[in-house]
């Protein structure tokens, strides 16, 4: 049996974007106000992490839909508009800045107001929309976004070049966010015969970080595949295609196997909440409670036709009240979906960073 599994930025069509080009500015500081914590936070990922890396060019029209309204009308934090986040508002990587006392994710690599001279002391985001943590299977569908390991040469490249010390890397954090990239478009054959070549490179990458100094490593699992949108169209939104999920459970197991005997690496159970989020009312946690829609995104182009979540031509449906919704799109969750999903979470993290006694979300 073949089942197509979705991932992604807003799933294949999106991909080509390549990472924003650098525009000189004054370095960014967060308004100069150094965080409560001391950690410094590095960011990998795509999607689910990305805070602006991705390319926002007029000219790239549906790849750059992140930097176009409706995206980001619940963040009240940036006056309710775009930035280059795929959400409504904020996303994983916010919220787990927050966990660590901070405001939000650290600035972008490739965002704007960066020289690359400095680092802010919050630290660094380099997730960018499309990346996969290797060169995807259909590597013309990911064109330009960095991997998971280019994302880590990035750092490297500012340690060499001076930017960052070695104090720098003292009780610092790394979160590795992926939503399932590498998976797209494979059959479940090839998605176990995947999981092995993925699961070791994020070992291989997680050894780096800690061999440049990077103290502690949160690493997610993968989310239920079958319970987006967009899998769950299929059932008008009334239930998740359960076989898609088997793939994204397996890597988890896997990836457990291989971290989970490390006691400066965390993985974190990002399945396991979604699947609580999107659970019958009767069978989910008082926080997913919260949510009216569980499956129907808040944003749903209606036209397959290369149609899109802020299509300029109209060609989508978008809820009055973001946050009665756990998705945003076909594949990502939207503000309050990530913020359920980090409040189920904030204490286990907080535990593995010895934080304690802050002011969170």
């Amino acid at each position: 049996m073949k089942v197509v599994l979705a991932a992604a930025c807003f799933v294949l069509v999106f991909l080509n974007a390549p990472p924003r080009a650098r525009s000189p500015a004054a370095a960014v500081t967060n308004g100069g106000e150094r965080p409560t914590h001391k950690h410094m936070l590095f960011v990998f990922g795509d999607e689910f992490a990305d805070a602006g890396n991705l390319a926002s060019e007029a000219s790239l029209g549906g790849l750059s839909k992140s930097w176009r309204y409706p995206f980001g009308e619940s963040d009240a934090a940036h006056g309710r508009k775009p930035t280059g986040r795929f959400s409504d508002g904020l996303v994983q990587s916010d919220y787990m800045a927050k966990i660590m006392g901070k405001r939000e994710s650290p600035p972008a690599y490739n965002g704007d107001g960066w020289e690359g001279d400095t680092v802010d002391p919050s630290g660094m985001n380099f997730a960018v929309c499309g990346a996969g943590v290797l060169q995807a299977p259909n590597a013309a569908s990911v064109g330009r976004a960095p991997t998971l390991r280019a994302q880590v040469r990035q750092l490297r490249d500012l340690v060499r070049d001076g930017v960052l010390q070695d104090k720098d890397f003292e009780e610092s954090v790394a979160l590795v966010a992926f939503s399932g990239n590498d998976y797209a478009q494979v059959d479940v054959d090839g998605f176990e015969e995947l999981i092995p070549r993925v699961v070791d490179e994020l070992e291989s990458v997680v050894s780096q970080l800690q061999d440049m100094g990077v103290t502690k490593v949160v690493v997610s699992t993968l989310p239920p595949f079958g319970c987006s949108p967009w899998l769950a169209r299929d059932s008008n939104y009334t239930s998740c295609l359960d076989a898609s999920n088997d793939g994204p459970a397996k890597h988890n197991a896997a990836l457990r196997d291989r971290l989970d005997g490390d006691d400066d690496v965390m993985v974190l159970d990002v399945y396991t909440v979604m699947m609580d989020m999107v659970a019958p009312p009767a069978e989910g946690s008082e926080l997913s409670a919260r949510f009216k829609e569980r499956l129907q995104p808040c944003c749903e182009s209606y036209d397959e036709d290369g149609a899109y979540c802020g299509d300029p031509d109209g060609r989508y449906w978008l809820c009055d009240r973001p946050e009665d919704y756990f998705y945003w799109d076909f594949v990502n969750p939207t503000q309050a979906g990530w913020r359920a999903v980090m409040q189920m979470l904030q204490g286990p993290v907080m535990a593995f960073l010895g934080i304690s006694q802050l002011n969170h979300f």
